[in-house]
């Protein structure tokens, strides 16, 4: 196992293993992730089929929205459920996407390295923004995704009528929040960023 130096500004389960005279360094910020709009627009731009996102005043007054209060906030946070007409009043200038009615399902696709991991959550309401029951959890190793070239990232996914839609993408993700802890060891997620970190050149 390689050693690296993690720099964040949020504490994972793995951090014990951070090491300060490391060269490799991991940068895990939260505030330098992309706002909400601009991650779907990426997302899009890798032809992956993503929920609309428009300024609440673009809105019908009788649609239900989520109105993303914090362009900033990932993982269920910073987002509201409200009427069009009530988000007006409040958060006219902020982006919203209609709201759905699922299926009942989401999956988050998370990759750390090579290994790439569904979890799958089953919602016991209809009306929330609540993931859910994780009822199913998959960790299969794969390759490396050159194409997006960070050592952890996820894709949060609806299902709409038997058809997944993204709804965020996290350049970076609190692991021991959603429990990793459970599936994979410390050191083979150091491992798996290190390894990232020399293919993408990120030394």
């Amino acid at each position: 196992m390689n050693n690296i130096k993690i720099m964040s500004d949020f504490s994972d389960f793995y951090d014990s293993l951070s090491d300060e005279k490391s060269a490799l360094t991991y940068e895990r910020y939260l505030h330098k992730c992309k706002q909400r709009g601009t991650a779907l627009k990426y997302l899009r731009s890798l032809n992956i089929k993503t929920i609309e996102t428009q300024q609440v005043s673009q809105f019908l007054n009788d649609e239900t929205l989520v109105v993303y209060t914090d362009p900033f906030g990932h993982n269920g946070e910073g987002k509201r459920i409200m009427s069009a007409q009530e988000a007006k009043q409040s958060y006219n200038n902020c982006v919203a996407s209609k709201y759905f009615v699922s299926d009942g399902l989401s999956i988050k696709y998370l990759q750390i390295g090579k290994l790439k991991i569904n979890l799958c959550y089953k919602k016991n309401s209809d009306i929330t923004l609540d993931m859910g029951e994780l009822v199913d959890v998959t960790i299969d190793v794969g390759d490396y995704n050159r194409l997006i070239g960070i050592p952890i990232f996820s894709i949060d996914y609806i299902s709409v009528e038997n058809k997944m839609l993204a709804t965020d993408f996290n350049e970076v993700e609190n692991l021991g929040r959603i429990g990793i802890q459970n599936y994979l060891k410390e050191e083979q997620i150091v491992d798996e960023i290190s390894k990232s970190l020399m293919l993408y050149n990120k030394i």
